[in-house]
């Protein structure tokens, strides 16, 4: 199954038969229409609310590759990084809390990018990753791409991180980070209330499982 985020709406792509929780669009699609994929970017950029949409074939591997052939793909990477007395590293970027991420670079691993991308927009350094997490995903329109079909899939992926503590922490003002703190968890849900949609699905399903 994948989950793919676009505004406040979602697109499932599932092999099964799951019903989404709220204005369900269930369809049976043509792994070899591609087509169908516009029809879903129109109908969520047109409409006016959060539409949820599961898209089922039993060739879940042929239909996800379908779908992703409509976009340009941007691969991406980012650390969910916990210090010693368990409390998670954000950034505010833009009057939101987000976790650091980037693009990876050509010929760079995932794992590299993720610790290059928290270093850089944290400041901190002694970063260890205790594994991979999973990756999320959204679609979004890039104005750097010329082309009318401007939309970007971003697949972003997580790993969960230690960080030896007693660090200043520095926001790297270029990339328009306001600022970096330490939110305990007890304190972590004023972080997820002010966050994107599709990284609040993560750490409701992540913070729990660390």
């Amino acid at each position: 199954m994948y989950k793919v985020f676009f505004n406040d709406s979602t697109i499932q792509l599932s092999a099964g038969s799951k019903k989404s929780s709220k204005n369900n669009i269930d369809q049976a699609i043509d792994c070899e229409d591609s087509g169908f994929v516009a029809k879903l970017i129109s109908e969520i950029e047109s409409g006016t609310k959060a539409i949820d949409f599961v898209i089922q074939n039993k060739e879940i591997d042929k239909l996800w590759d379908c779908f992703r052939s409509q976009f340009v793909e941007l691969p991406a990477a980012g650390g969910l990084v916990q210090n010693g007395d368990g409390s998670l590293l954000f950034i505010r970027r833009l009057g939101v809390w987000d976790l650091p991420k980037g693009k990876i670079e050509k010929g760079e691993t995932p794992e590299n990018a993720a610790i290059r991308e928290v270093e850089e927009e944290c400041g901190v350094s002694g970063l260890k990753i205790i594994r991979q997490l999973d990756s999320t995903f959204h679609i979004y329109r890039s104005p750097y791409l010329k082309s009318l079909n401007n939309l970007v899939l971003k697949e972003t992926k997580w790993f969960l991180m230690s960080c030896s503590e007693g660090q200043t922490l520095v926001p790297q003002m270029e990339e328009n980070i306001e600022e970096v703190k330490w939110f305990a968890l007890n304190e972590i849900e004023g972080a997820i209330a002010n966050t994107y949609s599709s990284l609040r699905e993560f750490l409701a399903k992540t913070i729990p499982a660390i």
